[in-house]
């Protein structure tokens, strides 16, 4: 509850104003909770990001290191970003320590292998170590790039940019799956 409070602070205040300028002692004095009790479930204002986003985000998104239900874990972050598309579109710009992108992109890059592998076990075969991590570093960077661009420009459509990146991502696991014998989907 306190924990929550603390968080909802946090993107309360990221909504009014640039992160630089936002301190502890603003993030409790919004809480109404004494400062030192920030320093009982956070180390700084920057871990309170990477809690919000992966409480919530882990919230959105269900089976999301399944691989048959990869295409429904696109729209459901989609759809957590577009939701809370002001919060992120400030968050995102913050290019310090911790930055939020890199916490966005290892989680996006951990779902990547989890599927893979998932994919892996399921269609029973064996997947290059070092390949599956650059596939993981490419499409996770690039899934980044294009998330920062949906936030930015309300003109994107969600569905639209889901089927978009759906296509994207299936293009890519067909690839694998033909180079590697396998049937490949076809729509």
């Amino acid at each position: 509850m306190t924990k929550q409070r603390i968080a909802n602070a946090t993107k309360q205040l990221v909504l009014t104003k640039p992160f630089n300028q936002i301190s502890v002692t603003n993030i409790m004095q919004t809480a109404h909770l004494r400062r030192q009790t920030f320093y009982d479930f956070f180390h700084d204002k920057y871990d309170v990001l990477q809690w919000v986003y992966q409480t919530e985000v882990q919230e959105a998104v269900s089976k999301c290191t399944e691989f048959k239900t990869w295409p429904e874990t696109v729209v459901k972050m989609l759809t957590y970003f577009n939701d809370n598309r002001e919060f992120y579109q400030r968050v995102i710009q913050i290019d310090e320590q911790n930055a939020p992108e890199q916490i966005i992109q290892a989680h996006i890059e951990d779902m990547i292998n989890e599927i893979l592998a998932d994919m892996a076990n399921q269609k029973h075969i064996a997947v290059n170590t070092d390949y599956c991590q650059f596939v993981q570093e490419m499409l996770s960077a690039s899934l980044v790039v294009r998330l920062k661009s949906f936030l930015n420009n309300n003109h994107h459509d969600l569905v639209n940019e889901a089927n978009q990146i759906q296509y994207y991502l299936e293009d890519e696991i067909n690839g694998l799956l033909l180079r590697l014998g396998q049937p490949v989907k076809v729509n």
